[in-house]
């Protein structure tokens, strides 16, 4: 049903939805795009460690192969993250929901059920086009539904379900690797089982109203406002009168042309640099982390228990960080965020010169809680952008962002595939490129417009 676009009605939406003092909607909402988060991280983790199992052996992987199942995952990131956030800047941010979460099931089956190279990096093209998308639409969603004052913190706490997975992955791989050959198509079919769950849930979220406005279905617009409201007076709380501000502005261009204009591709390209060095990092040690200690001489099970210990900060920076996401500006959180990456870094190579599993926990804690922390740039990078490109901005931000995750497992594949005799000075080299390479992401927000508390049409008209 569409209504005709009007302008005065439009913008009653958008601050009709800002005026709200507390968040407008179920908890549920953020549980269900909060397992979205689970899956995406889960599942790359779940690949890492997938690599000390009998799949290197079942499927005859080459050392060349594991990196290019990463780079596979992370291509098929940067196609889907384009392509089905295009479709649902077009079509709906919903729709794009499911699409989603019907990949990553059909992805992660077929990496399950994998018997040869060609169809894991089948399974894990498709999967990862699902997540890619996933992590774009979550974040639209989460910033077109949430009144300016809360924005970062609701977009953190859909998050805490990813920190959930990215810190048990570990211990699931602990359980269920060593349970049995089969024991890497258990971890790959875990996903599956939630990604199929999740298509059935997604099934009843609403349409967001800013979406549904701009593109001039106004009713169905707001009986949505309307539901958020009736939510927030069952709390008990007095609505303010809303204050109409001009709305965003109605342009009938292919959302990656609207992306392409000056003002939003100065953003494009800050936003993006970013994300290419914190991904080029971050897939690089997750890749390879696990792979190092255990060539270096670490035990199986100790250097697994240890890692697993350090990802409680996933937990710990998940559930801190909600408190903080609205009260410091966003970007000077994000560039201090990154400090922890950088000790972390510097702890991984004391602990595998000095062979001390401790220092290794506490690396991983930093890390897990760097990880965590850097939940808030995805409400960043989703207020960089209008509703009307929106999900598409993000795409190509964290699209564009995700060559470096692929380019920094094969760099850095080359500095961690040696002999035992070289490992100590070569992994050495690996940190502490991972430590000047989070440095210099940090450096880069400084030129990121302010976001925090504005209202999303006041950041991107």
């Amino acid at each position: 049903m569409s209504d005709g676009l009007d302008a005065t009605r439009l913008s009653e939406i958008t601050a009709r939805i800002d005026r709200l003092p507390i968040r407008p909607y179920p908890r549920t909402w953020l549980i269900i795009l909060g397992i979205g988060y689970f899956f995406v991280f889960y599942d790359i983790s779940a690949l890492s460690y997938n690599f000390l199992s009998s799949m290197v052996t079942v499927l005859n992987l080459s050392t060349l192969d594991l990196s290019l199942s990463v780079a596979v995952t992370l291509l098929g990131y940067l196609v889907g993250t384009y392509i089905v956030s295009t479709m649902s800047d077009l079509f709906g941010r919903r729709l794009g929901l499911i699409v989603n979460a019907l990949l990553v099931a059909i992805g992660t089956l077929i990496s399950a059920l994998a018997f040869d190279v060609s169809s894991l990096f089948l399974g894990r093209f498709i999967a990862g086009m699902g997540m890619g998308a996933e992590i774009s639409i979550i974040n639209t969603y989460v910033a077109e539904v949430t009144p300016a004052r809360v924005r970062g913190k609701m977009t953190q706490w859909s998050y805490l379900a990813g920190a959930v997975g990215l810190m048990a992955t570990p211990f699931i791989a602990l359980v269920v690797i060593p349970s049995s050959a089969d024991g890497w198509r258990y971890m790959f079919g875990l996903a599956a089982l939630i990604a199929i769950v999740i298509v059935f849930m997604r099934f009843v979220m609403p349409e967001t109203p800013r979406w549904l406005a701009l593109k001039g279905k106004v009713v169905q617009a707001e009986k949505v406002v309307s539901g958020m409201e009736d939510y927030v007076k069952k709390k008990g709380l007095e609505i303010p009168q809303p204050q109409v501000y001009p709305p965003e502005a109605f342009k009938k261009r292919f959302p990656t042309r609207e992306i392409l204009t000056r003002k939003y591709a100065r953003r494009l390209g800050i936003i993006a640099v970013f994300w290419f060095l914190v991904y080029f990092a971050s897939y690089a040690s997750i890749s390879f982390v696990p792979l190092i200690f255990v060539s270096a001489g670490f035990q199986f099970f100790s250097t697994l228990a240890y890692l697993g210990t350090g990802a409680v900060g996933y937990l710990v920076g998940a559930l801190v960080m909600p408190y903080f996401a609205d009260l410091w500006e966003r970007k000077y959180l994000m560039m201090v965020s990154c400090v922890p990456s950088i000790v972390a870094a510097l702890l991984d190579i004391l602990a595998l010169t000095y062979h001390i599993l401790f220092l290794l926990a506490v690396a991983t804690f930093l890390v897990t809680v760097n990880t965590a922390l850097l939940g808030v740039c995805y409400a960043y990078t989703a207020e960089l952008f209008p509703t009307r490109a929106r999900a598409t901005g993000f795409a190509l931000s964290d699209g564009i962002g995700h060559i470096g995750g692929i380019l920094g497992p094969l760099l850095f594949s080359t500095l961690v595939v040696t002999t035992a005799a070289q490992i100590v000075p070569t992994s050495t080299t690996f940190f502490i490129l991972l430590a000047v390479i989070d440095g210099v992401a940090a450096l880069v927000l400084l030129a990121g417009p302010r976001t925090s508390r504005k209202r999303l049409e006041e950041i991107s008209p």
